[in-house]
């Protein structure tokens, strides 16, 4: 019966050898059909609270220490559960996550029990000491990796606004003097964080009867080399996780979008809006605050939709005037950027004034 518990439950064996199929703006873990975006995992683990997970592996600790056969078998179920409960772990450990879920007497019973009891006390303590290596890892991956994207970043636009010049991933990287930690160092200068050693194979993985993708096929041992690969492959496609500027909270950048917000709840909003909502709100009113020329234009909305409220302008009337009044307030706002006077910019705002007012 100790053949039972090692097959079941030593999660330090050849199944955290992970095939992970990377693909152009996706990638498949082991044979499950789900693609997953790259910067899930690291995402997730930078919001993630790792120290329940701790506390349930130091109640298995002092079981084990204490040689407490009662204690050790639910203890060793609820630890592997939360292991595979772990981002980068739920991926494909389901199996030991479902069947750690219920009693242990659901499972094992009278010889098989104390089978299972005697495999904990045993072998137990290597595979504790592997579960809290996981939580070293998350801890590592959050320290570093918030560290990297938080001074990787700190200036210049994700993607492109209007106005603003596009700056590529990589080449905010080079300018804040951070390319040394791409390669060779895995974000740290520990030789145990060196960037990892991975075998490349290719593969045609069929995505459904129509369609396929030729795909890089590796194989992962540790998380730390799974998240090293999977942000830089991100970096490469425009995937990228950013801390939200409302709550602080970490969310995934995807190509082609520029958020500063996540889409999460916003804390302490009585209505129920998002970070985003409430963050585009107040960027947008901090906006008309700080600049003469979008005060002007709001001022003129405000008039002219009033209009339409009252009856005394048509909406295509209105809509033809709104068209022409975003034309005219981005060539006064990049008239104002250049000028280099305040007289200058008194007469670009009171041009636009004139002109959005004629009506």
């Amino acid at each position: 019966m100790g053949v039972l518990g090692k097959d079941l439950f030593d999660i330090d064996r050849p199944r955290t050898h992970v095939k992970v199929q990377f693909g152009q703006n996706a990638y498949w873990v082991e044979h499950d059909p789900t693609p997953h975006p790259y910067g899930e995992v690291l995402t997730e683990l930078l919001n993630y609270d790792v120290a329940p997970y701790e506390n349930t592996i130091s109640i298995l600790e002092q079981a084990i220490e204490e040689k407490d056969a009662q204690a050790a078998p639910r203890a060793f179920m609820d630890a592997v559960r939360d292991l595979s409960s772990l981002p980068y772990f739920r991926l494909f450990l389901s199996d030991l996550r479902q069947l750690n879920s219920g009693p242990v007497e659901n499972f094992v019973v009278g010889e098989a029990r104390t089978a299972f009891e005697e495999y904990i006390l045993s072998d137990g303590q290597k595979d504790a000491a592997y579960m809290r290596e996981q939580a070293n890892a998350v801890r590592f991956v959050q320290e570093r990796y918030s560290w990297f994207l938080t001074e990787a970043f700190q200036r210049g636009a994700f993607e492109k606004k209007k106005g603003q010049r596009k700056i590529p991933l990589a080449q905010q990287i080079y300018e804040n003097c951070l390319d040394a930690f791409v390669s060779g160092v895995s974000l740290g200068k520990s030789p145990e964080v060196d960037a990892p050693q991975v075998n490349i194979q290719y593969a045609v993985l069929e995505i459904d009867e129509k369609r396929h993708e030729l795909v890089e096929k590796l194989y992962f041992d540790r998380l730390e080399d799974f998240v090293y690969v999977e942000l830089m492959r991100g970096l490469q496609r425009g995937f990228v996780p950013k801390r939200c500027t409302n709550c602080g909270r970490w969310f995934l950048q995807t190509p082609g979008a520029s958020y500063n917000y996540c889409d999460q709840p916003a804390p302490n909003s009585e209505e129920g809006k998002t970070c985003r909502e409430v963050g585009s709100s107040k960027s947008f009113r901090a906006k008309v605050l700080n600049n003469e020329i979008w005060a002007i234009h709001q001022r003129a909305y405000k008039k002219y939709f009033a209009r339409t409220k009252k009856g005394t302008m048509t909406k295509p009337d209105f809509l033809a005037w709104e068209t022409e009044a975003e034309r005219l307030r981005d060539e006064a706002l990049s008239e104002y950027d250049r000028a280099k006077t305040e007289d200058e910019k008194a007469t670009i705002a009171e041009r636009l004034r004139e002109k959005l007012n004629r009506q």
